[in-house]
């Protein structure tokens, strides 16, 4: 049961949970077992995930096989990451959708982060795609502790405003012009915290979410335009599903938080579906891409 990926986290590697299992392993001296497979694998320290604790704020249950310092500096796409592998989560398998914030052209906007994390997307959104500030909402003290960290190892501590607690308290409002709600399973929570932070005259959401079986009842698109609307993959009718009912439930909360004053009615775009990677058998992590505005300025 030798592991067939793994991740590499500066001089300490982090191997899956379904790995040395067998009592083949427990029979060799310890010590000496994981000294070998960090030699094997150039690092220093060795590392074992073990499962996410199903809480608030789904922390990694690690165990220290060789070496005690629990810090680690990562480096994605030209941006440094600095956490404790015990209190912070990093995924490597959203690597794309970071490079794809990287990608964006923010240059002038104002950002609001939901779920900062350690700066997953805070940072890229910075560093690459120039956007003037971030407004970044993070309730575990870990985590910011981190941001923090990771700010001013990437020089744009002046860029970003932290929030520390639930983003559905501490969020700011009307001032975002495009807003991340990067939690998985959902981030369902947030969305009237992040409809109140959205400008008046609207702006952008990046939703992620997990995605299973929806029932394939149609669906009304009323007030949601997807004429244009472009995938990473083939849509599947579950994601199409449910990217129309977050929109419907989007315009819900709009109409009642969001004021329009004179103008008319608000109106929802949707304009990419993002495949970030499979989660579990039947369950893909999706990313929406939405453009909220008003219905004069439908185009």
């Amino acid at each position: 049961d030798l592991p067939r990926k793994w991740e590499k986290h500066g001089d300490l590697v982090m191997l899956p949970s379904n790995c040395f299992h067998l009592k083949v392993w427990a029979q060799l001296p310890q010590e000496q077992l994981w000294k070998y497979v960090a030699e094997a694998l150039n690092v220093n320290r060795v590392a074992q995930q073990k499962n996410i604790l199903n809480s608030d704020y789904r922390s990694p249950q690690v165990v220290m096989l060789l070496g005690d310092d629990t810090w680690v500096t990562h480096i994605d796409n030209r941006i440094i990451y600095k956490f404790d592998i015990t209190k912070s989560m990093f995924s490597s398998g959203n690597i794309t959708e970071k490079i794809r914030m990287a990608n964006l052209n923010c240059d002038g906007e104002i950002v609001i982060d939901m779920f900062a994390g350690i700066g997953y997307f805070t940072l890229p959104l910075l560093v690459h795609s120039k956007a003037r500030f971030v407004h970044a909402c993070e309730w575990n003290p870990d985590s910011v502790t981190a941001l923090k960290a990771n700010l001013l190892l990437n020089k744009v501590e002046s860029k970003c405003k932290i929030y520390e607690g639930d983003n559905r308290v501490v969020c700011p409002t009307e001032v975002g012009d495009r807003i991340i709600l990067g939690l998985i399973p959902t981030a369902e929570q947030s969305y009237i915290a992040a409809c109140k932070a959205l400008k008046v005259k609207g702006g952008i959401f990046h939703i992620h979410h997990n995605v299973t079986s929806i029932k394939n009842n149609d669906t009304e698109k009323g007030d949601i335009k997807y004429e244009n609307l472009t995938c990473n993959r083939k849509i599947k009718k579950d994601w199409m599903q449910w990217a129309l009912n977050t929109c419907k439930q989007l315009l819900t909360i709009l109409k009642q938080v969001k004021s329009c004053n004179s103008m008319p009615g608000w109106c929802i775009t949707l304009v990419h579906i993002e495949r970030v990677k499979s989660y579990a058998p039947c369950i893909d992590h999706l990313v929406l891409d939405l453009v909220i505005h008003h219905k004069s300025l439908s185009t």
